[in-house]
């Protein structure tokens, strides 16, 4: 049986076809009824699932095509985020911003929104200047960006087609340094949240909710130095995982030693298993503004997370069953 990355969910399709052109995929989709594009199976809910068949690119040719006059790189959309960076970095070249996990593939993080996290950087998305995908009737369509509807293309969910490469904008090559602190108050980040979310090129919070603080605080930067406090927390000591007993061999590196890119902005090493595997994870969008409340509304709730996390009945189901 086919399961999601993180093993929640079952696939519910008969099969799974695996084309090696993008002409084999082409008469798959023109025969097959109903027909849905599978990535890394990153999802943790049935959005990449079908009642009919799935389709993986992950065995189309491997292209990686740059246009330096352009700055931009033509990609075979099943390739991976990780192998991608490592291509561009040894051709002096980068992405904007990275994900969490390296290990997702480009059209799949791009067509569900997948981002990277800072103020002034867009999502994966907003560096998409072109879409090439095969249509339900076996054709190709490609879309470039000032095209009417572009960002529908963009972020489609894979209701649109298979998506055979993506156009991305580059630029030179970068270092970045990664500073980890700990133990910042809720009340501290809640009084300086838009200080504490602009502090850095990269910014990511991670706590439990129920022992009152930010547990850990992971500031990427490039040019500029990070700040010097951070509100009362404390500079991490040594490398940290943001899992508790996890192997930190699995992180990209810390400790303000600046490295090349690919090798800072995502949280986990390509060549490791980015996680357990076992946990559940939800996302949503708010408004800026709405950001403070809804920290707030979600901390109203970790009485009820912890009472989930000593019932092993809870601990196994979605977080939303909880409480």
């Amino acid at each position: 049986m086919l399961t999601n990355w993180a093993g929640n969910h079952t696939y519910a399709a008969g099969r799974v076809h695996s084309p090696e052109s993008v002409d084999e995929l082409r008469a798959l989709v023109a025969r097959l009824p109903r027909v849905r594009a599978l990535g890394t199976r990153h999802s943790f809910t049935d959005l990449a699932d079908s009642t009919g068949d799935l389709v993986s690119t992950a065995d189309l040719p491997r292209e990686v095509e740059v246009d330096s006059d352009g700055r931009q790189v033509r990609v075979s959309g099943g390739l991976r985020y990780g192998d991608l960076a490592e291509a561009l970095a040894n051709r002096g070249w980068a992405l904007a911003t990275m994900a969490s996990l390296p290990h997702i593939s480009v059209a799949g993080a791009v067509a569900t929104g997948t981002h990277g996290s800072g103020d002034r950087t867009g999502s994966l998305a907003a560096a998409v200047a072109g879409v090439e995908l095969v249509d339900a009737r076996g054709e190709l369509r490609s879309v470039r960006r000032g095209d009417a509807d572009f960002e529908g293309y963009v972020v489609a969910l894979g209701a649109l087609g298979v998506t055979t490469h993506v156009t991305l904008d580059v630029e030179p090559t970068y270092d970045v340094r990664q500073d980890l602190w700990t133990d910042l108050s809720w009340d501290a980040a809640a009084e300086h949240f838009d200080d504490l979310t602009s502090s850095a090129y990269s910014v990511s919070l991670f706590t439990d909710w129920v022992s009152g603080a930010v547990q850990q605080v992971w500031l990427k930067s490039r040019a500029t130095e990070p700040p010097a406090d951070l509100w009362g927390a404390r500079p991490a000591a040594r490398t940290l995982h943001m899992l508790a007993g996890a192997d930190v061999a699995a992180v990209t590196g810390q400790g303000g030693v600046p490295g090349p890119w690919h090798r800072r902005l995502p949280h986990f090493r390509m060549e490791f298993t980015p996680s357990r595997g076992e946990e559940l994870q939800s996302e949503y969008l708010v408004p800026r503004t709405a950001a403070a409340t809804a920290v707030e509304r979600l901390r109203a709730l970790a009485p009820g997370s912890r009472r989930c996390s000593r019932s092993p009945r809870c601990a196994r189901s979605p977080p939303t069953t909880c409480g």
